[in-house]
């Protein structure tokens, strides 16, 4: 039986975690107007636009790692997408608007990170 190791290239999505986490400390340190007591490298208004993008996309990552580990999706998608400002289109829908657009992206990541099937002759 295959393990879930072998399906997706856990070790690369880690090191992608790691490094979008990296660059959300500067921008949270770069979106400050006023008290910045660093050199300003980008503005602080493309910084709140590039921090919420890169919040949204760490958000997805996490959800697809959790997949990749065996864990429930729905259970994944509570935990790490945001309720904020969130809408149901229909009563009959399983996911929220934010829930859907997050699963969209999952499943991007997640034929990203699959590793190619070996073809044996």
């Amino acid at each position: 039986m295959e393990t879930i190791e072998k399906i997706y290239d856990l070790k690369k999505l880690k090191e992608e975690i790691k490094v979008a986490a990296a660059y959300q400390r500067f921008l949270k340190d770069q979106r400050k107007s006023v008290h910045n007591k660093l050199p300003r490298e980008i503005g602080h208004r493309e910084a709140s636009l590039k921090h919420a993008r890169n919040r949204a996309k760490l958000s997805a990552m996490y959800v697809a790692y959790g997949v990749m580990r065996g864990k429930d999706l729905r259970e994944q998608l509570n935990a790490h997408i945001s309720k904020k400002n969130d809408w149901m289109c229909n009563q009959e829908d399983e996911f929220s608007y934010n829930e859907r657009k997050a699963k969209n992206t999952v499943d991007i990541l997640l034929r990203e990170y699959k590793l190619k099937e070996k073809v044996e002759a």
